[in-house]
Parts: structure tokens; C-alpha cells; sequence
């Protein structure tokens, strides 16, 4: 049976930018009333404006979620505003470009405390407030990088592994509840800021690799999976063949995968060392703007990619400059 949308309780972490933002919107139109949190107020304030026009009854919460006592202090937010909590969306997530050893390791242990740890305590004060009810859903926010692996974005790729793993975990220990849920939701590449905002250390500027996921097909499924929850949902044919491919034939993958992506990926275009908004939070747009302003460049991209594919089955290495 559908649980409802409309007058449930939903809290969204991450929800200044990106998925957070557009799942944000998308449960406004359905008719939920919304706890946001991000780190940067005033992208906050934005989007609980939008959802708040929409005619949603917000409350706007500024969190770091890699304290836990800032994130209990958001659960009780909502606890306090709209009677319970019903739906927990994990959406808070950072990026890191560049080679391990060139990443500063105050950069790598921020990636991780955001995409992790604060899938961690977001889960955790959840789950505090399903058991008042016996019931709930909690979406975790993992990635196609959350099933496979590649350079130069360590930190990223080893953060969305365990969030997948902590989601497994946390379904195993609840299974004599079986009206709390645990989903987990994998995109491909998908069109936000977090590209434009993320660190980089690589020494040359980067583009993600295309085909691109629109964001609000992300938030649809958000809702959906609110609606009728799911254990895993991958986004992109792109993403699931590659999780295939991996899962099949992980010598092959090992050997096409990363050449691609560092190929398509990286631009011969010089770039300093930058922290982007790791350690101090960025947002305020719910799109990165690549599937418009970026066709030509995504292009280049993709033949790049080819290029890089070309050396992988030659069993050629490719470096990560272009």
C-alpha cells in the first residue's frame, strides 16, 4: 500500500542544491511539509522561499551534517514544526578531485564526514524518531560510485561504498520492522553544482563525464520511493551498465573504465589548487547548467572518453592529463 505524501513530515539534508533542492520542490508540490538543512544560510533561505511559494509549510534548519549534535538539534526542528518525522532524505554530499597523495588530508576527511558521517547521523536521529511511530523511511543518498571504482576521486568513491554498505547494514538490523525502510538511491552523473564547487587537486580543470542525469528525475524517484520504498534504485543506463560491466567482467572494467574517465574527464586547461566548498559550504541552484551551456564541451568530453576507452582496450595507460 502507498504510504502518503501529502501531510507527511520529510527532513532533506543537502537541500540548498542539487538532488536536495529539486527533491525539496518536488515534495512541496506533493503537498508534505519540510524540514531543509545545508550549511550556507542564505542558499537555505532560498530554497525553503521556493518551496514556501509552492505552498509548503517549511522549516529552514542550518546544519553541518557531520555534527551529530547539529543534526539532532534538526531532528527535533522537526519534531517540534510538523509532529514527526516521516521521511529522512540523506542528501548532503561534497566532492574531491586530484590524486590521493595530493589531496590534503583535511580535504579527504571532509569528504568523508559529509558524505558519510552525516548519512551516519542523519540515519541515527531518524531512526530515533521512526521508532516513536514504528515507521518511517530513511533515503540514503549513495552514488554508481557507491558499486564501482575510479581515479582521482578517492575520498568520493570510498565515502558513497560505505554509505551503500551502512544502508545493507541498517536493513538487516531492522528486519522485524517491517514498516521502517532503508533505501538507497545511485545516479550516474547528474547535473549539479557539485562538479563546479569541488575541490580539485588534479592540477587541470574538469567536467563530468556525460551522458548527464537531470536532477529532478533524481527527486522524482526520491518521491517515489517515500511513496512505495525500494531497496536499491540505479539512475542511468549509463550507471548500470557500468555496474554490470564491473560485476561481470571486472578485469575489463579495470582496464577501459579508468582510462575513460580520466580522459574524458580533465581539460588541458591549468588549474591551481583549489578547496571549493569542502570545508566552507556553497550552493543555491538546484543545477549545474551543463546540459545546456556545456553540450559542446560534454562532446568533447565524451570523444575524449572514447579516446581513453581506445587505450584501455590497447592496455595502454592513460594519465590524467588530456
Amino acid at each position: 500500500m502507498p504510504r502518503p505524501v501529502e501531510g507527511s513530515s520529510v527532513v532533506i539534508t543537502g537541500a540548498s542544491s542539487g538532488i536536495g533542492r529539486c527533491a525539496a520542490i518536488e515534495f512541496a508540490r506533493r503537498g508534505a511539509s519540510l524540514t531543509l538543512a545545508a550549511r550556507e544560510p542564505p542558499s537555505l533561505e532560498s530554497a525553503a522561499a521556493e518551496c514556501e511559494r509552492i505552498g509548503a509549510s517549511v522549516t529552514a534548519v542550518p546544519t553541518d551534517v557531520a555534527d551529530p549534535d547539529a543534526v539532532e538539534r534538526l531532528a527535533a526542528s522537526a519534531v517540534r514544526a510538523h509532529g514527526g518525522v516521516d521521511t529522512w532524505v540523506n542528501a548532503a554530499g561534497v566532492m574531491a578531485y586530484g590524486p590521493f597523495e595530493d589531496v590534503p588530508a583535511d580535504v579527504f576527511q571532509r569528504v568523508i564526514e559529509i558524505n558519510l558521517t552525516g548519512q551516519v547521523n542523519g540515519a541515527r536521529a531518524a531512526l530515533a524518531r521512526f521508532r516513536d511511530r514504528d515507521a518511517g523511511v530513511l533515503i540514503n543518498l549513495s552514488s554508481v560510485w557507491g558499486r564501482i571504482t575510479t581515479p582521482l576521486v578517492t575520498s568520493y568513491v570510498v565515502s558513497k561504498h560505505a554509505v551503500r554498505a551502512f544502508s545493507e547494514c541498517l536493513r538487516h538490523e531492522l528486519v522485524d520492522s517491517p514498516e521502517i525502510y532503508v533505501v538507497t538511491i545511485l545516479p550516474q552523473a547528474v547535473d549539479t553544482p557539485i562538479f563546479e564547487h569541488a575541490a580539485n587537486y588534479s592540477g587541470y580543470r574538469m567536467r563530468p563525464l556525460p551522458p548527464i542525469f537531470d536532477p529532478a528525475d533524481v527527486a522524482d524517484g526520491i518521491v517515489a520511493c517515500a511513496e512505495r520504498p525500494k531497496r536499491e534504485v540505479t539512475y542511468g543506463r549509463a550507471g548500470r551498465a557500468l555496474e554490470l560491466l564491473y560485476a561481470i567482467a571486472p578485469r575489463l572494467y579495470c582496464r577501459v573504465a579508468p582510462a575513460m574517465f580520466m580522459r574524458g574527464t580533465f581539460v588541458d586547461d591549468p588549474q591551481e589548487p583549489d578547496s571549493g566548498n569542502v570545508i566552507e559550504g556553497a550552493g543555491g541552484r538546484d543545477r549545474g547548467g551543463w546540459r545546456e551551456r556545456g553540450r559542446r564541451e560534454l562532446a568533447a568530453g565524451a570523444l575524449a572518453a572514447l579516446g581513453g576507452l581506445a587505450l584501455g582496450i590497447a592496455g595502454r595507460k592513460a594519465k590524467a592529463k588530456p
